[in-house]
């Protein structure tokens, strides 16, 4: 079969890979979509070195059951089914997995899991998930990006009538922008630097907009707020500037969620003293723990048809991941079919 396999740093390659086969607890999955996470790029560039090549790139797809394992029978999948899935397999059984802590399973048993930017892909059982009925099955490639957007939600102290700016209006911006408004955020802020992204955070629910590369982003925040700053921020741009700005806007007893992925040698300046004066809760978001059935559930509620504004074809994918790179683009489609 075809796939996009990371060679080494800055080497993507479409070719040939031996077809996966199926296991017992297993399903195969004929992939249709899968859509560009914010993180691969920076894994093919090797800025972020969560595993090594060789490995098929792809994580947040929507695809067709094709085959079943003969014991992959608890869900009730059939072959024919859309599904979607969460791209991490845990034992279920360790400390961690007990406790709440997934996402610090002690046994992970594919700690890189099979890519999906490939015409097949096999996952357990435990990560399929069929698609809601009448759903477009390109909208399905966003409940993993949903489900990591709720664990970021879930952490941000936001309640009815809080206060919250997010810094970026990529995929994950405009979608934690929609889950904090039905958490009870009131008057949302987004700052974005893209024209483009900052109407359509407008349209999305943002009452207003900061651009950071023409305005002061630490004056307009005041400003939006009375002096008070804002009850929670969330940063989700990856920017280094913005890493430092957040904890600026934060009001007292305010949250400040880091949801982006930084450069592992970037340090933040922090003032304890700072933290004590203005009882400030620091938070950082680590995958997305038990929050898939969660995400499932809100992909049909959510207005997502907006944040996917390209598709390519599998042969095509480094055109894809430069679109990605440009800044342009919410999400970035990659098409298997």
């Amino acid at each position: 079969m075809k796939a996009a396999v990371w060679k080494k740093k800055n080497v993507l390659v479409v070719e040939d890979v031996p077809e996966p086969s199926v296991g017992p607890y297993d399903v195969k999955v004929k992939v249709d979509w899968t859509t560009i996470c914010g993180s691969d790029p920076h894994i093919v560039s090797g800025a972020l070195p969560v595993s090594l090549p060789p490995r098929i790139m792809g994580h947040e797809m929507s695809g067709t059951i094709v085959e079943l394992g003969e014991k992959a029978n608890v869900k009730g999948l059939k072959v024919g089914d859309r599904v979607t899935g969460y791209p991490v397999y845990y034992c279920g059984s360790c400390h961690y997995c007990r406790t709440g802590l997934e996402h610090y399973c002690l046994r992970v048993a594919q700690p890189v899991p099979p890519g999906t930017m490939a015409e097949y892909v096999v996952w357990k059982e435990q990560q399929i998930y069929k698609v809601p009925e009448g759903l477009d099955p390109r909208l399905a490639c966003l409940a993993e990006p949903i489900s990591v957007c709720l664990r970021g939600i879930d952490v941000s102290n936001i309640r009815p009538g809080s206060s919250v700016v997010i810094f970026g209006a990529g995929g994950i911006g405009l979608i934690l922008l929609q889950l904090a408004i039905r958490a009870g955020a009131v008057r949302p802020v987004v700052i974005e630097p893209v024209e483009e992204k900052r109407k359509l955070a407008e349209r999305l629910g943002a009452w207003a907009t900061i651009d950071p590369n023409t305005e002061d982003v630490w004056t307009r925040g005041l400003e939006l707020t009375e002096n008070k700053g804002f009850d929670t921020v969330i940063e989700a741009s990856g920017s280094s500037k913005a890493a430092k700005e957040a904890i600026t806007l934060a009001g007292k007893a305010g949250t400040v969620v880091y949801f982006a992925v930084y450069p592992m040698n970037f340090e933040l300046p922090i003032k304890p003293f700072d933290l004590y004066a203005r009882d400030l809760t620091l938070r950082g978001v680590f995958m997305s723990p038990y929050t898939f059935p969660r995400a499932m559930a809100l992909l049909p509620e959510l207005e997502l048809e907006p944040l996917l504004s390209a598709t390519y074809p599998l042969d095509r994918v480094n055109e894809a991941f430069e679109a990605q790179r440009s800044g342009k683009y919410v999400k970035i489609l990659v098409e298997s079919r």
